[in-house]
């Protein structure tokens, strides 16, 4: 019973590293200096070792033999799959719909970084990937498109899809949060990249994998199970803040609603600072507010 309480969590949990990672870093995040790890890939290793034998100069790194470049990148949610049954990169999972999972994998563990070949597909829990169509499809997001999806032992459904303007069901936009990685890394946030650090452990974000409806069933480990109930009573704060945010915006509107009715064709003389209404939200505590 608790295994299945986790998985009904997952989608709302996992949602959380979108918002957290723009807008609340945490203190815990300093212990954590790579994304979590989860189930090991026995091929992962040796990727990491011969990737800089095999893709040095880095510009070995960006050439598509298979001439997937040219290709269209069809995505549906038969695309995704077990995040697990994909190529680990440290806390990761990729994969290529494409096929060319050799060229995804070189750039994943090049230290200099590189540009991902079309089909690339990136995951860090089960709801939400990131997908590198092909060349030209949106310059704002070197050609990454994000999704949101729902997963169930059915299969996967694609939620919500898109580039510069998709947000997450919190109101976060996608692409401001990986934006912050450095040029090189082709906006995919790891620790050191450049993007904020958001306060979810590496426990959790295991155990989140762990719980991927698609996969054949995992035992948790009591160590999952609290990561799980820790991460739960972070998303209530989190819910409690939003709550409180958008309390605090509709008494907002509700104000700015009636200052029209009492404007003429006169100018209307600004009130002294002592009669403005008392339900009224200064802008830069209601700014601060929505950013934690």
């Amino acid at each position: 019973m608790r295994i299945t309480k986790a998985l009904v969590l997952l989608s709302s949990l996992s949602l959380l590293l979108s918002l957290s990672a723009c807008k609340e870093p945490s203190n815990e995040q300093a212990e954590a200096p790579e994304p979590a790890v989860s189930v090991t890939v026995p091929e992962a290793p040796e990727a990491t070792e011969t990737a800089p034998q095999d893709a040095t100069p880095v510009e070995e790194v960006l050439v598509d033999d298979s001439g997937a470049g040219e290709k269209t990148v069809d995505v549906t949610g038969e695309g995704f799959g077990c995040v697990r049954d994909m190529e680990a990169i440290r806390g990761m999972y990729v994969g290529n719909l494409l096929g060319n999972i050799d060229a995804t994998i070189a750039v994943a563990n090049s230290e200099e970084g590189g540009v991902y070949p079309p089909g690339t597909i990136i995951q860090i829990v089960p709801t939400e990937a990131m997908v590198k169509r092909e060349a030209g499809f949106n310059e704002a997001t070197n050609d990454w498109e994000f999704f949101i999806l729902d997963v169930s032992a059915e299969g996967t459904k694609i939620a919500a899809r898109g580039g510069e303007e998709l947000e997450n069901p919190f109101g976060q936009n996608c692409l401001s949060c990986h934006a912050q990685a450095e040029p090189k890394w082709d906006m995919v946030c790891e620790s050191g990249h450049g993007c904020q650090p958001i306060p979810i452990t590496r426990p959790m974000i295991v155990a989140l994998q762990k719980t991927d409806k698609r996969c054949a069933p995992v035992e948790l480990t009591d160590e999952d199970k609290k990561a799980l109930a820790d991460l739960q009573a972070l998303i209530e704060g989190f819910k409690a803040k939003m709550a409180a945010a958008a309390a605090a915006a509709a008494e907002a509107g509700e104000s700015d609603a009636v200052a029209p009715e009492a404007e003429t064709d006169e100018e209307v003389a600004a009130p002294p600072a002592d009669e403005a209404p008392e339900d009224a939200v200064p802008a830069e505590e209601e700014g601060e507010e929505k950013a934690e």
